[in-house]
């Protein structure tokens, strides 16, 4: 842009503090929206986690009911062999992990974020019973995602 100094056209570079201003407000609006989505993606990564896990026990627990006719309880999986024969120790760090309700012909598997991680908060469960029908539910402090 070109203004009259004194008589004399000089030539003005750079950008006004308005101009700028607008810039740094859309930057920061971009972030706030792209923070809160990768907050949800890494949530969604650590149920992923836990879904896989509760899948092994479930197959695992399959596999024990066409031996013994029957599912079982599992209340800790840190302590191998257990009663469904797998290891899913690695998990145990970040998951406490239960098999409840197996005497009903129906077993329920939950996976609970442990206090002092990253995960606390998340529980992931699988609901399973004899006619194969199995319902996930994922929830973060209570609140279903």
């Amino acid at each position: 842009m070109m203004t009259k100094n004194g008589g004399a056209f000089r030539s003005q570079k750079g950008f006004t503090l308005v101009e700028l201003m607008i810039v740094v407000i859309i930057i920061g609006i971009l972030t706030a929206i792209g923070v809160v989505l990768y907050m949800g993606y890494v949530r969604d990564a650590k149920a992923a986690s836990a879904q896989t896990t509760i899948g092994t026990i479930a197959n695992a627990e399959k596999v024990y009911h066409q031996l013994k006719n029957t599912f079982v309880d599992v209340a800790d999986f840190t302590v191998v062999p257990n009663d469904l024969n797998i290891d899913v120790r690695d998990a145990t760090q970040f998951w406490t992990l239960t098999v409840t309700g197996s005497d009903v012909g129906k077993f329920t598997a939950t996976a609970t974020g442990k206090a002092g991680t990253d995960y606390n908060g998340i529980v992931v469960t699988l609901a399973y019973d004899m006619a194969a029908n199995e319902v996930w539910t994922k929830t973060e402090n209570g609140t279903p995602f």
